[in-house]
């Protein structure tokens, strides 16, 4: 009986660890991501399109397309938005906010004017 409820209790924070680690490389590549998509649109004078939905996270430009789902610890709590950043490597300011449903945690990511530094607030 105690090995059991050993095995279970490991399991169980097996799980929480992998969805911790989802929700942490999810959040990172968001990240990463934007600051890559406003230098390549910025050195390639190419617009690229974003989107943040409730289920994915993608980025595309004229030539590729790459998308990310949010795991389902991950919600959105800004609402889908479709945003461009343009060929000169600039975007309008917005807030994209995810809440985790593991953590309790929001993560609030301001995107600023012009250059469109992202900032992580959490």
């Amino acid at each position: 009986m105690i090995v059991c409820s050993l095995i279970v209790v490991s399991v169980w924070n097996l799980k929480d660890y992998q969805a911790r680690i989802e929700e942490r490389q999810t959040l990172q590549w968001f990240k990463g991501k934007f600051k890559d998509s406003m230098n390549y649109a910025y050195l390639n004078r190419e617009e690229v399109k974003v989107v943040v939905d409730s289920k994915y996270l993608q980025f595309s430009n004229g030539k590729s397309q790459i998308k990310r789902n949010l795991p389902k610890t991950l919600t959105l709590n800004s609402g889908h938005q479709v945003f461009r950043i343009s060929r000169s490597g600039e975007t309008a300011p917005r807030t994209v906010i995810f809440e985790s449903t593991l953590t309790n945690k929001k993560y609030e990511y301001t995107i600023q004017m012009g250059w469109g530094e992202i900032v992580e607030k959490t």
